[in-house]
């Protein structure tokens, strides 16, 4: 059998376009950064949990509930907030604004750190605030999501005083949190299918 040697060299040519395609475009694809637009937070007061202090909270998704457990920790100059159900150490180091490293007031690195977000420090009857999400990939930045925050009103839960915030992400359900106006922790979040509540 005979091959075409303009077929051959054609065949050998794409091979190494694919090649080279391949090796330039696979490494700027590779570990995309999430990122956050956020306009300026006016907090009007200072990360409340202290060294010592646990919560636990019921994990109820479609029927199916979990407790998770926080540990609140002293670090370097940091309050640390540990998950302890996690099978290795998953903890966030906060500063007296409870960011974190990154310094977004939206989201942690670790995400699952639930009872508390730095947004929760600037409550008030009122307040609303919105955070834009972006995947940065290889120089170029992608567009993800838009979320929406907003106190719906002042309340009572459980004895203790909270804001009730929607939070809407682009045209998806509507969460609710239900966050303690003293400690600026989360008491309750609803969502579609799941709910998660403070124990004890």
């Amino acid at each position: 059998m005979k091959i075409d040697p303009v077929v051959l060299a054609a065949a050998l040519v794409l091979i190494a376009m694919l090649v080279i395609s391949w090796l330039i475009i696979r490494p700027q694809l590779e570990n995309p950064i999430v990122t956050f637009r956020e306009p300026p937070l006016e907090k009007n007061t200072e990360f409340q949990l202290k060294p010592g202090e646990e919560y636990v909270y019921a994990y109820d998704m479609n029927g199916t509930q979990i407790n998770i457990t926080y540990l609140v920790l002293p670090g370097p100059n940091c309050t640390r907030i540990r998950l302890m159900e996690s099978v290795n150490i998953s903890e966030t180091c906060l500063d007296r604004w409870g960011m974190d490293s990154r310094g977004y007031n939206s989201a942690f690195e670790n995400p699952t750190i639930l009872l508390f977000r730095p947004w929760m420090l600037a409550l008030r009857e009122g307040w609303s605030w919105n955070s834009s999400m972006y995947m940065e990939y290889g120089g170029m930045e992608q567009h993800i999501s838009d979320s929406h925050y907003r106190v719906v009103r002042k309340d009572q839960l459980d004895g203790r005083p909270v804001f009730i915030v929607e939070i809407q992400v682009d045209d998806g359900p509507l969460e609710y949190q239900w966050i303690d106006a003293e400690k600026r922790v989360a008491l309750r979040i609803e969502g579609e299918g799941y709910e998660i509540g403070r124990v004890g």
